[in-house]
């Protein structure tokens, strides 16, 4: 083998929740696609709170298409997380990628919104099947200009010219949730590692009529203010520090476990007055299993078909509650047992 070699480019794998056109991801793919080899599989239209939705009803229709930034990519008609999908079991199945980008948010994605966002979701999707993930957002708002794309940009290439920073993302496993300040590239502080803080949208639900008098709703919000508690997603982006938390799929609250654990007997003295002595509530699984080995089917609960098959040494008789398995054979080691005395 020749040792002048051409080196293979690292593959990324770029998606978003507002649309395959939007000015975000066509700033990041741009500005990886002078490094990496870039497959871009987005959204045909805005996602944003879809969160980690997928599309089951329904079709997804896929076109190739030419993107603002030069590169040609895929828009799916679904969610971020369909788009995930369809990239790693499909588009890319022959050529997978190293690791998977959402980004670059429309707006952060800081506090409980992560759990709305088609952003944070895309990432985790991609975690979710064995990939290094990384969610971006821009700290912006809609219609205020300017907005620094171009400052996400460098940040995350940075970020992934140090694969040791997130190299054991699989492992932990987490994604890395990246908020960037809206503010040149000169202004930015640095990075500070962050909490998820506890910002959210201010939700509202406003009801319209229809010209003919039926009912509409259209759910909107305002962007409530950065958490400002030190440690925090939003203290960092308030001090134009970049904010980067870890986050993972497991939703678990460890400090409620022995909390519940305590006072889990409440419940269990309430189950067992509904259940009753005919329950098995309260039973060791050993009895409960034994239990249930000992139940024979009557001849009425055989299928027709099945009373026939009964007989036969080679075959077992199924009823919906037990499976019975062929006369004179232990279900565990299938060896021969003696029948019980009546």
């Amino acid at each position: 083998m020749s040792s002048t070699r051409k080196a293979r480019r690292t593959r990324i794998l770029l998606t978003n929740d507002d649309g395959v056109f939007a000015n975000g991801i066509n700033a990041i793919g741009g500005a990886l696609s002078a490094t990496y080899d870039v497959t871009v599989v987005a959204p045909e239209g805005n996602q944003s709170g879809s969160s980690h939705s997928l599309t089951l009803g329904d079709i997804l229709p896929i076109r190739e298409v030419a993107l603002p930034c030069g590169l040609n990519g895929f828009s799916l008609r679904g969610t971020p997380t369909d788009c995930v999908l369809v990239a790693l079991f499909d588009v890319m199945k022959d050529s997978p990628p190293d690791i998977v980008v959402s980004g670059c948010n429309h707006g952060p994605n800081v506090g409980v919104d992560v759990l709305y966002s088609g952003t944070v979701s895309a990432a985790l999707e991609g975690l979710r099947q064995g990939y290094p993930s990384i969610a971006l957002s821009l700290d912006m708002q809609h219609g205020v200009q300017p907005h620094h794309f171009e400052t996400a940009a460098a940040v995350l290439m940075e970020i992934l010219a140090e694969p040791t920073f997130y190299g054991d993302l699989v492992k932990a496993p987490a994604i890395l949730n990246v908020n960037v300040p809206n503010v040149p590239l000169s202004n930015i502080r640095g990075i500070m590692i962050t909490k998820q803080g506890f910002r959210s949208y201010e939700n509202f639900v406003e009801k319209q009529f229809s010209p003919r008098g039926r009912a509409y709703y259209w759910i909107a919000g305002n962007s409530g203010p950065h958490d400002a508690q030190p440690g925090s997603d939003g203290y960092a982006l308030i001090n134009n520090y970049v904010s980067v938390t870890p986050i993972n799929l497991d939703l678990t609250c460890d400090e409620l476990l022995k909390p519940l654990e305590v006072r889990k007997h409440l419940v269990n003295d309430r189950l067992a007055l509904v259940t009753g002595e005919h329950g098995t509530f309260g039973r060791s699984v050993a009895a409960t299993v034994s239990a249930k080995r000992s139940v024979k089917p009557t001849a009425t609960a055989l299928a027709p078909d099945a009373s026939s098959k009964a007989h036969r040494g080679d075959s077992v008789v199924e009823s919906s509650h037990s499976h019975v398995m062929p006369a004179g054979e232990d279900a565990r080691s299938g060896k021969a047992r003696k029948k019980p005395k009546r």
